[in-house]
């Protein structure tokens, strides 16, 4: 019996060594990183998961709000795609993604979906976007971006938003968030306990309070409307987020 309790824990050790080793190859390496979330984004996309998608394209990104030149801060995989194929609104389209991996699968959405309109993607940072004039754009979407941003940069992020869009242009955004330690205390705690690992498995992600960087912004944008929400997800750690609008 001792020996097999050793050898059922030196299994599990081992076992754990393999995963700290693994997530500290992750951790240094940027491009293996990136690759693997990409390709893990991408298997997680799925189009067809209609509460999700109801979510994206009814909710957020409706065709009475999504027109003229949009920009896309995080285009990831090109799932949105899904939500602006057929909208005739749009004029053109440019798509900010630094991961450069994920541009084969936002390239191929656009084949899917038979996209009529102009895309072009950069890997430019969002938070200096140069090759983007000022009061250029008609409308940014954001989704699940913010999170991947680390301080001070999200408000650089949503200041740079703003430069590049003409008056009375429109910001359109959902992200999840840290989950209020007040209403869900344990979510928020195990939020944070898993941060570190998340952090490195997710490309950056982490549990932030991203209302506080829209808040900020009420003195730049002309209107700043956001509200909490729960995302139809069965993972309990990402269903708190928030969906808002920013005008300037």
């Amino acid at each position: 019996m001792g020996s097999i309790i050793k050898f059922i824990f030196g299994s599990f050790a081992l076992f754990i060594a393999f995963i700290a080793i693994g997530l500290g190859y992750l951790k240094t390496d940027d491009t293996v990183r990136q690759k693997l979330f990409a390709t893990v984004l991408n298997k997680c996309s799925n189009e067809n998961d209609t509460a999700v998608m109801n979510l994206r394209c009814n909710e957020v990104l409706s065709h009475s709000r999504i027109h003229g030149n949009v920009l896309e801060i995080g285009t990831g995989t090109g799932i949105n795609f899904a939500c602006l194929h057929n909208n005739t609104r749009i004029i053109d389209y440019t798509g900010i993604e630094p991961n450069y991996h994920m541009h084969s699968y936002a390239n191929a959405a656009t084949d899917r979906w038979n996209i009529p309109f102009k895309v072009r993607l950069s890997t430019n940072s969002a938070t200096n976007m140069t090759d983007i004039e000022s009061n250029s754009i008609d409308t940014i979407i954001m989704t699940f971006v913010l999170c991947s941003i680390p301080d001070p940069l999200p408000k650089q992020l949503l200041i740079e938003a703003h430069r590049v869009l003409r008056s009375g242009g429109e910001l359109h955004l959902l992200e999840h968030v840290l989950s209020d330690p007040n209403v869900k205390p344990i979510t928020n705690s195990f939020q944070k306990l898993i941060e570190p690992i998340w952090t490195i498995v997710g490309d950056g992600c982490r549990f932030i309070p991203t209302g506080n960087y829209l808040d900020e912004m009420k003195t730049v944008y002309s209107k700043v409307n956001y509200e909490n929400i729960e995302i139809p997800v069965p993972l309990f750690l990402i269903k708190d987020a928030i969906k808002g609008v920013l005008v300037k």
